[in-house]
């Protein structure tokens, strides 16, 4: 059941990785080679010269006999010039060997038609739908994408700033960084920067976000609709498992708080604290929920809720029979776990998609756009339906 309050398959991409039909609307130079390849797949019998670096787009236009304008615009299948012009000047390119040289192109023009992309941990899936979002906005309109991860490390994240200053990509995008915000736009120099997540501490609640340029999830009406689910379902001592102490995690874990506050003045929240970066091998925060017995845990993410109902196992609790459980993200495995993990969906290829939108408007404008939350979804499934409420008996699959 899906309450309201979109998803493809998740792509993490490198240094702009396509299939082939893809790269045709991924760049400038992308478009001319697709051209040039179209020619040579009409003309099988001849041998092609070697590319030669020494000739020039004026050459090219010099043999065609038409504008450097028209053999830019021919060589990249624009639709301004006429088949017969466009054969002409992609024979002659071929003859000549010409190929384009973007490096070139972009000292003369000023621009890359490259956009940066920082995430914090490459093998989250929540973060490869992002990825793939953006990705997807920014080949639409002939950019590529450059990809680092900052492993939720800031020094490591404050490099792939310098590296992407080295590049001079034509905007920066940065998912889930945990640097000041302001910090990160002199960091950036000229180009435009656009926030999704971001997760320094000080921004916990949202409210210190910079009012133009950031992207967000809505966490906090998520989990307002986490608590008056499991309310209704005739849960009342809830707790949550914390995260890594970053603004989506302390942003939860309050938004929780002041719903319950709300709900239930004399139910105070307990909260369990963030398992090692290394995993709870030893099941001690198990033990000691095991030990509670609380209605109800909220977990920060997916991931954590999955760890916990494991290890709750080892201590003959089951989920939802003696404790429910609730996770954050909405990634694939919680639709198929056993059992189904009721938790809140993240739009993450739609925030991707976003926010490549709002940079490319940044690039094209010189203007940020205002900043947005996201609306969420509750999606309730089998780990917190209540046995007491169904009559004892077990829910059906």
């Amino acid at each position: 059941m899906v309450v309201p309050t979109s998803r493809q398959p998740s792509s993490v991409v490198g240094l702009s990785p396509r299939s082939p039909s893809s790269a045709s609307r991924s760049s400038p130079a992308a478009g001319i080679l697709v051209g040039l390849r179209r020619t040579l797949g009409r003309s099988r019998k001849e041998t092609p010269p070697l590319p030669s670096p020494s000739i020039t787009i004026e050459d090219v236009a010099r043999g065609a006999r038409v504008s450097v304008a028209t053999v830019s615009r021919a060589l990249r299948d624009q639709p301004q010039v006429n088949e017969r012009t466009r054969k002409r000047v992609v024979t002659v390119a071929r003859r000549l060997g010409y190929v384009p040289n973007r490096a070139a192109r972009s000292l003369v023009v000023r621009a890359t038609q490259t956009l940066g992309l920082l995430i914090p941990d490459a093998t989250d899936p929540i973060h490869g739908e992002i990825v793939t979002g953006f990705e997807q906005e920014a080949a639409a309109h002939e950019y590529t994408v450059m990809l680092a991860d900052g492993f939720d490390d800031p020094a490591r994240e404050r490099r792939a700033l310098e590296m992407f200053a080295m590049h001079r990509p034509d905007g920066i995008t940065l998912l889930g960084s945990m640097l000041p915000q302001r910090v990160t736009r002199l960091m950036a120099r000229t180009s435009p920067v656009v926030f999704v997540n971001g997760e320094h501490p000080h921004l916990a609640g949202y409210r210190a976000d910079l009012t133009h340029g950031c992207i967000r999830a809505d966490d906090i009406q998520g989990m307002d609709a986490v608590v008056r689910h499991l309310f209704d379902s005739g849960y009342r001592r809830l707790a949550y498992v914390a995260g890594p102490g970053n603004a989506s995690d302390l942003t939860r874990r309050d938004a929780i708080a002041r719903a319950l506050e709300t709900m239930s003045p004399s139910e105070p929240l307990r909260v369990y604290g963030a398992l090692p970066r290394n995993g709870d091998t030893n099941g001690t925060l198990a033990a000691e929920i095991a030990k509670d017995r609380p209605d109800a845990l909220i977990c920060y993410d997916d991931k954590l809720a999955f760890q916990l109902i494991d290890q709750l196992r080892g201590h003959a609790v089951r989920v939802p029979r003696d404790i429910a459980v609730v996770g954050f993200d909405d990634i694939p495995f919680a639709r198929m776990a056993n059992p189904r993990l009721t938790t809140v969906a993240q739009p993450a290829v739609e925030l991707g998609r976003r926010a490549a939108a709002m940079l490319l408007t940044a690039i094209r404008t010189g203007t940020m756009p205002r900043s947005i939350r996201l609306p969420v979804q509750l999606v309730v499934r089998e780990s917190t339906i209540n046995p007491a409420a169904q009559g004892g008996r077990r829910p059906r699959t």
